[in-house]
């Protein structure tokens, strides 16, 4: 009996790792989640944030996480969702917060790449970086402008 290659292994869940959760409902971004989805070959997906602490735009979070509370939250919330996943799509967005936050920000991707390592999990992200969702489009745009919005997307996943 072989063992069955990486295509023929189930994908279930797919885990997507943002920056932080919003006020609002998060509609556009669930949708263009949705979308990679599909693309990916998953049939679930379940959001975790580097971030506990919900802010109507990610420049907060040099703010509201200057502290490490918000931080070490989150990191229980994604570790359970690390069990139970398939995959990973880091998706939290290329800037990093300013002041006290970046420490704990760049503590925070750390552990998320250690987990990934541990997890023997796929990772995909956007291009070359893990890009949030509100910049999918730009991204698919300039690096490939021939194609419509989901073709170009599958291409940039990696």
């Amino acid at each position: 009996m072989t063992e069955p290659t990486d295509e023929a292994l189930p994908r279930r869940e797919l885990l997507c790792i943002l920056a932080n959760p919003p006020l609002g409902s998060g509609e556009r971004t669930r949708a263009r989640l949705g979308l990679a989805r599909d693309l990916l070959g998953f049939e679930t997906f379940t959001i975790r944030n580097l971030f506990a602490v919900p802010s109507c735009t990610v420049t907060d979070i040099s703010t509201l996480g200057a502290t490490p509370d918000g931080w070490a939250q989150a990191r229980q919330q994604m570790e359970a969702a690390f069990s139970a996943c398939d995959g990973v799509l880091l998706a939290f967005g290329i800037s990093e917060p300013t002041g006290a936050a970046r420490k704990y920000h760049r503590e925070q991707v750390g552990w998320v790449a250690e987990r990934l390592v541990a997890s023997g999990c796929r990772s995909f992200q956007v291009g070359d970086g893990p890009r949030h969702p509100s910049r999918w489009q730009r991204w698919t745009s300039r690096h490939h402008g021939e194609l419509e919005f989901s073709a170009a997307l599958e291409a940039s996943l990696g």
